[in-house]
């Protein structure tokens, strides 16, 4: 095993250790999540506490002692403090819905470096673009997400019968089965898709998640879409999102 590890990460969180060392949870695309301490990083004097920091990026110089069973920090370079993130609320909580996400899928499980790049690219994107367009992507990283973690959300083939669904049919999501289903298939509880909606769909899966954002959609869409993946993202992690709860008002507010 390395002992020493240099890679990037995404500071999710940090505890206190004792009186004055600093636990911290980074997400990386080599291992996913993983648990480090910055040795002394509550003290005044600690040129690492500073910028050990949740909701930073940069790059790690990582000790992984195997007397203690313990990862050490023993560099650290910030390369994004996203500061306009942090000081918007809508921004920062999409951000910790987003981290939330991160450490109950294990960083993305088997996918951890594809989430990982997606991770890092979406909390770039979300520190430079308008508030207003922060549920276009949100619902951008949700349905990447989702696919990552073997979702299949292909508007255009029936989850059941693996049936072609032309443009023009009806399409339904049937959660009980989590996937689109045509309209042979569909049960009472299936919700039919709008048409609308099939197409924003199919565009984001061929295209970049930039290239994405900017796609046309009206916001009834735009919202029922994000809270449909919120809702299955949910399901496969077999877990609800307490970011949503916490942060509902700020997350709903200027919906665009």
């Amino acid at each position: 095993m390395k002992r020493n590890l240099k890679m990037e990460g995404i500071v999710i969180r940090n505890y206190r250790i004792q009186d004055y060392h600093k636990g911290t949870v980074i997400i990386s695309p080599d291992i996913g999540i993983f648990h480090a301490i910055a040795y002394g990083g509550y003290k005044g004097k600690s040129k690492l506490g500073p910028s050990v920091q949740p909701l930073c990026k940069g790059k790690f110089d990582i000790y992984q002692d195997p007397v203690k069973k313990s990862n050490k920090i023993l560099e650290y370079e910030p390369h994004a403090i996203y500061e306009n993130i942090k000081s918007d609320l809508k921004k920062y909580f999409t951000a910790l819905t987003w981290l939330e996400i991160s450490v109950k899928s294990h960083g993305g499980g088997e996918s951890r470096s594809d989430f990982y790049y997606l991770l890092s690219t979406s909390l770039d994107i979300l520190e430079r673009i308008p508030e207003a367009l922060a549920d276009r992507l949100t619902v951008q990283f949700l349905l990447r997400t989702a696919v990552l973690l073997g979702g299949n959300l292909n508007p255009s083939e029936c989850g059941l019968c693996n049936r072609k669904i032309s443009i023009e049919e009806p399409t339904y999501y049937s959660k009980a089965d989590s996937c689109f289903t045509c309209n042979r298939c569909f049960n009472l509880n299936s919700a039919q898709i709008a048409g609308g909606l099939k197409k924003y769909l199919e565009y984001s899966l061929k295209n970049s998640l930039e290239t994405s954002l900017n796609a046309g959609i009206e916001n009834n869409l735009l919202k029922y879409f994000k809270s449909l993946l919120y809702s299955i993202i949910q399901e496969y992690l077999e877990e609800n999102l307490l970011t949503l709860q916490t942060g509902k008002d700020c997350l709903d507010s200027n919906f665009g």
